[in-house]
């Protein structure tokens, strides 16, 4: 499956699309070892990326890995930071071999479980709307609770991407204004659950993923990291649809 190039720069946490834009129109980026050019599509599975002489492509099957980081809160989800800020590939790059990157973004404020590799196809499909994966967050609220806003928010409202809904919605806890949600949503919009929540007068206060398809953090305190066991990395090849079988275990 192609994607855009410049998706393919952010989604490993390179750059925003805006900045592997530039990077691109600059020539720092070639794609199978020819300058790119914008509007160029990649498949994550084939195609070699040279960003700035380092290779970021796909890697050979046997180098894929796989790892589960609870993140902290005040951590950026790159690989890199030009402020100098704490990112996810602090707590990994001492174990891992390959150059891993986040699948998704928590942002600054989120907590919770964070899945990092190379294979860039299974990243590209767990993040994609098309597949559905499920994911599943704890969310602290400060609010006016009415069950018209529950069922707003399991209907949809409108931002500036579109029409976005929660897949599912509990209210598992609840004190005055105070409350803690399950939430569960597919799609992979920036802040899709603090602006989502805004729209009904929610204030977030607190966010933890805490399940992405068949991966949780049972057993995994806040900081660590671990690897993925075989049977999960098979699971989650399996429920976006890839073969299996291609996957050095």
């Amino acid at each position: 499956m192609k994607i855009r190039l410049n998706k393919f720069l952010a989604d490993l946490g390179f750059a925003s699309r805006r900045k592997a834009d530039q990077l691109i129109d600059d020539g720092k980026v070639l794609l199978n070892n020819k300058k790119a050019k914008l509007g160029d599509k990649v498949d994550p599975e084939k195609d070699d990326v040279v960003l700035a002489g380092q290779k970021v492509g796909v890697a050979a099957k046997e180098d894929f890995e796989y790892w589960l980081l609870n993140k902290p809160r005040n951590v950026v989800s790159t690989v890199s930071d030009e402020a100098g800020r704490k990112t996810v590939f602090d707590y990994v790059k001492s174990k891992a071999k390959a150059r891993v990157y986040p699948v998704g973004r928590l942002d600054l404020e989120s907590e919770g479980l964070l899945l990092m590799t190379n294979d860039g196809e299974l990243a590209n499909r767990l993040t994609h709307p098309k597949y559905e994966v499920k994911k599943v967050y704890r969310v602290w609220v400060d609010g006016i609770f009415a069950h018209s806003k529950v069922e707003r928010l399991l209907r949809g409202v409108r931002l500036a991407e579109g029409q976005t809904a929660f897949d599912e919605l509990e209210v598992i806890e609840k004190e005055g204004r105070e409350m803690v949600l399950r939430v569960a949503i597919h799609q992979g919009v920036k802040r899709e659950i603090r602006r989502v929540c805004a729209k009904v007068g929610w204030e977030v206060t607190k966010l933890l993923r805490i399940k992405l398809g068949n991966l949780n953090m049972v057993g995994l305190s806040v900081g660590n990291v671990r690897k993925l066991k075989p049977e999960e990395i098979t699971d989650l090849r399996n429920l976006v649809g890839l073969n299996d079988e291609n996957t050095d275990l």
